[in-house]
């Protein structure tokens, strides 16, 4: 049963415009599956399915060209009406195909004759390909692992009130967060349960279909060994895969920490230049993300480093052995999930947002850290992320330290397990209600 995506409604705005339209995200986050449920629901259109994955594909691209098997395949000439919808998986794997759907855009674009969809895992190689080729002709989307809201609804089949928290807060809204707790909170014990299984297992559909952990675990490794079987084997200039694995288990477990490159270039034995080529196609392959500190006033003495995040939860607890959530209680790690939890959920709602914003993190020499800042010129949204059920005193001076030098930041948001309230421009929320 097709279970409908958070952000479905302006990608498929998407997949409806003439644009040629990329949809990138990690493997198995749902990116064919959403492609093919818009297919189903306007399946009197003619079309056309390839994937780059397959070595045929890519040599019958090669030697007969995409234009004639298109039209194979359809069973139309290229130009007729109703136009045709062209729909390949895992494009990026085919650079020659770009260079050929520029020229069959071009041709027919006039006509509204032809749509292309790309989709793929890889967000370097589309980037560059859609740049060299594409220029002002492709618009890109981001598809993530599901989160809590689409968790919930998967388990559950519930239908959620459709209002979002973030997406009140993100866009100046915040005044009417009293009426998404009364209509989210009949779904609380849901939604916490969801949160569980978002700190434990991640987001990625297939797994949170499974049952049993230890058929979770066997997806998992099984899903690692995929992504560097294939995404990440066919990159010429990785050298070693074993260390490239030996990276990930290290991220895993400093997932929300500062970046430490002396200690892992130190682990690992390699040089300082393999590290960051190596962390640069995590990032690419969509499943690593580093967050920047912000930094607003040059004259304040803060720190620099990135902090770094493997975005998998269910990953996470597959390295590091912690996948069971009273065991992840006691271990000290969970603090670090919840924020990987919580900057997948901004990922997300930041899509839905037209006006330009980027994530930071703040922290002073001395220590005192605001876990996420939102930078929506002008407008700067300061997030504090813990699991406490109560209101932890040095984390809220925290929070208002920041304020205090941040005049931008008139409200900030106090994310935690206990009650939403609202106390002198400072919203407290509990996590359950990010959907």
């Amino acid at each position: 049963m097709y279970s409908s995506r958070t952000n479905q409604a302006i990608i498929y705005q998407s997949f409806n415009a003439s644009f040629v339209t990329a949809l990138l995200g990690p493997r198995r986050v749902g990116k064919s599956t959403l492609v093919s449920e818009f297919a189903r629901q306007s399946e009197e259109q003619a079309w056309a399915f390839f994937n780059m994955d397959k070595l045929t594909k890519r040599d019958a691209i090669k030697q007969r060209g995409l234009a004639s098997i298109i039209e194979e395949q359809t069973h139309r000439k290229l130009g007729s009406q109703p136009k045709i919808w062209i729909a390949i998986d895992e494009a990026q794997k085919c650079p020659l195909l770009f260079e050929q759907i520029k020229v069959i855009y071009d041709q027919y674009k006039h006509q509204d004759a032809v749509k292309f969809i790309l989709t793929g895992s890889g967000s370097l190689d589309l980037h560059q390909l859609s740049a060299e080729t594409l220029a002002g002709r492709i618009e890109l989307f981001y598809l993530q692992e599901f989160n809590l809201r689409e968790t919930v609804t998967l388990q559950n089949q519930l239908t959620l009130p459709n209002v979002s928290s973030l997406d009140l807060i993100i866009n100046g809204q915040d005044n009417q967060l009293t009426q998404v707790v009364e209509a989210c909170s009949p779904f609380r014990r849901e939604l916490n349960h969801g949160l569980e299984e978002q700190l434990l297992w991640g987001g990625l559909p297939e797994v949170l279909k499974l049952q049993e952990t230890a058929h979770r675990l066997r997806y998992l490794s099984y899903y690692l060994q995929t992504y560097l079987e294939k995404d990440i084997r066919a990159i010429t200039t990785i050298n070693d895969l074993n260390l490239y694995q030996k990276l990930i288990e290290i991220i895993a477990e400093q997932t929300g920490s500062l970046r430490q490159d002396k200690r892992i270039i130190d682990a690992l034995a390699c040089s300082r230049d393999t590290l960051k080529k190596y962390r640069g196609y995590l990032a690419a392959t969509l499943i690593y993300q580093e967050i920047y500190p912000f930094i607003n006033n040059p004259l304040q003495r803060l720190v620099k480093s990135p902090k770094a995040y493997l975005l998998n939860n269910g990953l996470i607890s597959y390295l590091t052995g912690i996948h069971d959530f009273k065991t992840l209680q006691s271990s000290g790690m969970i603090g670090h999930r919840l924020e990987n939890w919580f900057l997948k959920e901004l990922n997300i709602a930041l899509t839905r947002s037209s006006q330009h914003s980027k994530i930071y993190y703040w922290r002073t020499a001395a220590g005192a850290e605001v876990d996420f800042i939102i930078h929506k010129k002008p407008v700067i949204l300061p997030f504090e992320v813990t699991v406490s059920k109560q209101i932890q005193t040095n984390k809220l001076s925290n929070l208002r330290h920041f304020m205090q030098a941040n005049p931008q930041a008139s409200k900030g948001f106090y994310i935690y397990m206990g009650e939403f309230k609202i106390d002198d421009n400072i919203y407290f929320i509990p996590a359950w209600l990010i959907c």
